[in-house]
């Protein structure tokens, strides 16, 4: 006898469609889920710059320049904590923009890129910018301008119109974060033809929180992105989708409480689902053999960070790449300045928990050219976590203020409480699951050739 196929569901799936009242309620669902992914670049950015306006005294054009580094009440994705910021948030709905960047000098260099609303890179500033460190203009050209273009600049069209300016200013040896605070403030920003005084703002005083929606607020803020920006040819699909949820430039957005509940229960699956991603793609990034340290900058096929091939947008590997991290460069070179390593598990192969004492041993040899640094992370953000210490992370500058072993390494203890007579060398994890950055900066040839190999991180309790 044949046997009969069940047309039984199954029950997670069952459990699933419990939430939905219908299956409209149930596509309104599926498409918010799938534009919150899609649009993680953008509205990690888009966050960014919300946050910054937020700040007394700032609009587009008005520089925030950190006299010193941050502090764990300025909430961003995985930021460093040692060297001083400065951003600033721009919009050439009005023209082009200038930016006029500095020359190296022997106290500081500016590092950094200028982004679009997509989060890519559209250039890069100082020694690894157009400008090679010797400073100069850079004049940045709205989407389709077609107007004169006068000589003596570093010129970039922009398929968006609003822009973000990252930069960091590289202390030089002896120099103070007084010395790169100065150095950022010879910046200058202004639209073409118009030159004035630029203003500046201390982003250290003011508490920041810059880190994206996972609720309903999530499809307000891609309301906001795709309102403002050219759609291109790549998201005709997304944009389609977005509008029967309500979502299309040029109508209001008003959602029901209902759909309010429903982006609610998307918003918060697509970050379930988008963490779990950058947690199979660290595994896949394992820098030594026989480690747990993952190489956590990974760009596409084509060494790009667009993830576009000859016969797809990767949207979750975008997702992924843009969920935990924040400026990739436009290109990943053969050997970066800076590497951000992370430890995916402890010494033992177990995953980093809440709660307990860790300890990382960073050898006296270890290969950086400049410095290096630790910094802590809120597994649940990828932001850094509030302590009576202020202290996010410690590295090499630390060092006159650390205990120091007698071979020369020195031990970094992250945990919610320090090991006695070690409270200098102690990260606070106020009882968060942690998540560690390894920054070297200048990484030498023994990291290239592997013959330097980076101890494991290990519970110490």
């Amino acid at each position: 006898m044949m046997g009969i196929m069940s047309c039984q569901q199954p029950v997670e799936q069952q459990e699933v469609q419990k939430r939905f009242n219908s299956i409209e309620e149930q596509v309104t669902y599926q498409r918010a889920f799938e534009a919150v992914v899609w649009a993680m670049p953008a509205t990690a950015i888009h966050r960014l710059r919300e946050a910054f306006h937020d700040l007394p005294g700032v609009t587009d054009n008005v520089i925030i320049a950190f006299s010193e580094p941050g502090k764990p009440r300025h909430k961003a994705i995985t930021v460093n904590a040692v060297t001083p910021y400065s951003t600033c948030y721009t919009d050439l709905s009005n023209g082009p923009i200038v930016l006029d960047v500095p020359a190296k000098s022997d106290k500081a260099t500016l590092y950094g890129q200028v982004v679009d609303a997509w989060q890519m890179t559209i250039t890069g500033v100082g020694p690894a910018g157009a400008d090679k460190g010797k400073g100069g203009k850079y004049l940045f050209l709205p989407p389709g301008y077609d107007g004169e273009v006068p000589e003596g600049y570093f010129v970039v069209p922009c398929s968006t119109y609003r822009l973000a300016f990252v930069f960091r200013a590289i202390r030089e040896k002896g120099a103070t974060d007084k010395d790169a605070d100065e150095y950022n403030q010879r910046l200058k920003i202004y639209n073409l033809g118009e030159e004035k005084e630029t203003k500046f703002v201390d982003g250290i005083p003011h508490p920041l929180e810059s880190l994206p929606f996972y609720d309903h607020r999530a499809m307000q803020v891609i309301y906001d992105i795709v309102s403002v920006e050219p759609v291109k040819e790549r998201d005709k699909v997304m944009m389609g989708m977005l509008e029967t949820i309500g979502i299309k430039p040029g109508e209001p957005f008003n959602p029901t409480d209902r759909e309010k509940e429903i982006f609610d229960m998307a918003a918060k699956d697509a970050y379930e689902y988008m963490h779990n991603l950058v947690y199979k793609h660290h595994e896949e990034g394992i820098y030594w053999e026989n480690r747990n340290w993952s190489w956590v900058m990974r760009a596409d096929d084509n060494g790009r960070f667009d993830f576009i091939t000859d016969d797809a947008i990767q949207i979750d590997r975008r997702a992924a790449a843009w969920n935990f991290f924040t400026l990739y460069p436009k290109q990943m070179d053969e050997r970066p300045a800076t590497i951000y390593m992370a430890p995916i598990k402890d010494s033992e192969d177990r995953p980093l928990e809440a709660g307990k004492l860790y300890k990382i041993t960073i050898p006296e040899n270890i290969p950086v050219s400049q410095f290096w640094s630790v910094t802590v992370y809120d597994d649940a953000t990828w932001a850094w976590i509030d302590n009576e210490q202020q202290r996010p992370g410690l590295g090499q500058f630390n060092l006159p203020d650390m205990e120091v072993n007698k071979d020369g390494s020195v031990d970094v203890y992250f945990g919610p409480e320090p090991p006695t007579g070690m409270e200098s060398n102690w990260i606070p994890t106020a009882g968060k699951k942690p998540y560690i950055w390894l920054r070297l900066y200048g990484p030498t040839e023994p990291f290239w050739d592997k013959s330097f190999v980076m101890p494991d991180v290990e519970m110490v309790r």
